[in-house]
This record gives C-alpha cells, structure tokens and sequence, in this order.
C-alpha cells in the first residue's frame, strides 16, 4: 500500500505543478507585440465582416436585377410574338404575289397624276410594311439582348455568393482562433483587450477608413491631370523615334500632387525599385500605402496604381479592405488624353524616379 501511496502523492504534486505552470501561463501579461498582433486580427475579422456585409447588399441589388430582367423579358417576349405575326402577314403576302395587283395599279395608271397618287400609295404601303419587319427585327434583338443580360448577371451572383461563402469561412476560422487567444487570458488581461478591440473598430471606422477614402480620391482625381502635367514638362519626355519615355523623380511627383490637393501636404511619396510608398499623418492617423503602377488595356489603354499593401496606426489591413479600396478608386493615368496617338507599353521603377514607357499606337 505504501507503494501506491507514494505514487499518489508523487501524482498529486506533479498534477499541482503544472496546475501552477498553467495558471502562470495564462495569467502572464501579454508583450507589445503579442497585443499588436491580436488587435490586428481583431481588425482583420471586422474588415471581413464589413466586406461579407458589402457582399450582401450586393446580392440583394444583383437578385432585384435578375427579377426585373425576367420580367423584362416575358414582356418583350409578348412584344416579339406581336411583331412576329405581323411581319408573317407581310411576308406571306409578299410570298404569294398579293402586292402584285397595287403594282398593276401603277402601269395601268390612265394619267400622270393617276400614276402619283397610285405610287404615293404603294409607297406608303412598302415604307409601313419596312417599319413592321423592322419592329420585328428590334424586338427580337431586344429580347436577345436581355437573355445575354440575364445570363451575364446570374453568373455575377454566383461568383458573388461563392466570395460569400469563402469570406464566411474565413471569418469563422479567425474569430475562433482569436476566441481561443482570448480564452487563454485571466478576465482583467482579457477585458484590456476587448476594451482595446472595440476602440480600434471605432476609430478605424470613424477616423482611418474615411481618410483613406479621401486620399485615395485627391489621388484618383489627381492622376487624370497627369497629362497636364507632361504637357507643362516636356524636358522629362524623351523621344526615340515613335517611342517616348517619361522620367518624374519623387520631388517633382510630390509638387505635382500638392499643387492639386492640399490633403498631399501631409504626405510623402518615395519610389524605390520595388515599391511606391506613401507615408504620412493627418489628424493623429498614421497611414502608409505600398503599391506599385501596372498597364491595363482593357476597357482602354491606362497606366494604374495597384495597391499592394495598407497599413493603419502600424496595423496591416487585409486583403478585403485592399481589394475594395482597389476597386472604389480608379488612380488611373489615360495617356491618350496627353495625346489621342499614345498607349503606355512598360513602366518601371528606379531609386527615386518613375519612369513610363509611351509609343504611338498605330
């Protein structure tokens, strides 16, 4: 018995350390860095939420679409069935010679005046039945014109409510991975956070998304004033032949863009070979944006700035905030507005300097 006695005790003291080493763990304070990184998820999983509520109003104006357009259609349908059993009338008519006697009319006309009046009429009649094919003709291609209409925006929904489904799964992954964080904290470490989570949401709603928004604006309607600014600098064009390049050093693309905006003012860009970086402070918030110019050719020939990263008050922003800033503003240079002739063909990057590559397009 003493034996097992012993292992017992042995067992019992085992079981009381680690029941100290676990409650020491989890009732350590957190480092810097470990409160950064959870108040980053925490923003991450509201900017998701934000985006699935974005997706969800989408859907809802897609789905009103769809039941418009098929009621469009059942109408128009109605529309071609009318102009189709006219257009047959005339057809069958034209087929089985009955026009044939009007024309007669006219070759048996007694007098010139007789002949005008016959023609007169027979004109009318060919311009009415012209008009009634023609009636069929615009209706049919109506109603093919809502089909492919319908066609389009029901594959839209579905890549829309596959985002959807993606963005819930994700969201529901991250808010237990950050609810098994949370679980780890004794309740004053664990209120800290929550307290710091809800300001974070609150701030970034009220004061960092909006100022993003604005300066992406100032940015967007910047850029298509860009080729004023070519025009104004013609000693940064180099021409080679049909082939022309474009230098803007940092400094010149900072005057440029405050001399537009005065929210550029508390702003700086600086270029490097891998990165455009916009850094900066207004209103105590700190936002800093990498991105990087591309060529577009569709729908038309553009040089457009690709966001690459977002960053808040040192908080990486996700891909969600990324993707919806990207598509909210254009940040777009048309080189045929500098001149009808040009089409951006490369840009690249050096120590301080954008360059873009133009050439007349043929």
């Amino acid at each position: 018995m003493g034996f097992y006695s012993n292992k017992i005790i042995i067992a019992s003291i085992i079981g009381s350390i680690l029941w100290l080493t676990l409650t020491t763990v989890t009732r350590a304070e957190l480092t810097i860095e470990e409160t950064q990184k959870l108040l980053e998820e925490s923003l991450t999983i509201s900017e998701i939420d934000r985006e699935i509520t974005r997706l969800s109003q989408e859907e809802l104006k897609i789905a009103e679409l769809i039941v418009e357009t098929e009621k469009s259609i059942v109408v128009q349908e109605q529309l071609v069935d009318q102009a189709r059993v006219h257009a047959g009338k005339i057809l069958r008519s034209l087929y089985m010679g009955e026009r044939d006697g009007l024309w007669l009319l006219l070759l048996n006309s007694q007098s010139f005046s007789d002949a005008v009046v016959v023609y007169q009429y027979l004109r009318s009649i060919v311009e009415s039945d012209q008009r009634t094919l023609q009636k069929h003709q615009n209706a049919f291609q109506e109603l093919k014109a809502l089909i492919q209409s319908l066609a389009l925006t029901q594959s839209e929904l579905r890549v829309l409510k596959a985002q959807f489904i993606a963005q819930r799964i994700r969201v529901v992954q991250l808010q237990e991975q950050l609810d098994s964080k949370l679980s780890l904290l004794d309740n004053d470490n664990k209120e800290q956070i929550l307290t710091q989570i809800d300001k974070l949401s609150k701030a970034w709603i009220k004061d960092g998304l909006p100022l993003f928004q604005q300066f992406l604006q100032a940015m967007s309607e910047a850029m298509l004033e860009l080729p004023e600014y070519i025009a104004e600098n013609e000693g940064s064009l180099e021409q080679d032949g049909s082939q022309f390049t474009f230098h803007i050093k940092e400094n010149q693309l900072n005057s440029f863009l405050r001399s537009k905006n005065p929210i550029f003012e508390h702003f700086v860009y600086s270029i490097t070979k891998e990165h455009i970086t916009i850094k900066g402070t207004k209103d105590q918030v700190d936002i800093t944006i990498n991105g990087h110019y591309a060529i577009e050719n569709k729908p038309e020939n553009a040089l457009r700035f690709t966001l690459d990263e977002l960053i808040y008050n040192d908080f990486i922003l996700p891909d969600t905030t990324r993707n919806d800033m990207q598509k909210q503003f254009s940040m777009t240079f048309y080189p045929k507005r500098f001149s009808g002739s040009l089409e951006a063909t490369a840009v690249s990057q050096d120590t301080g300097e954008l360059l873009i590559e133009l050439s007349i397009s043929r």
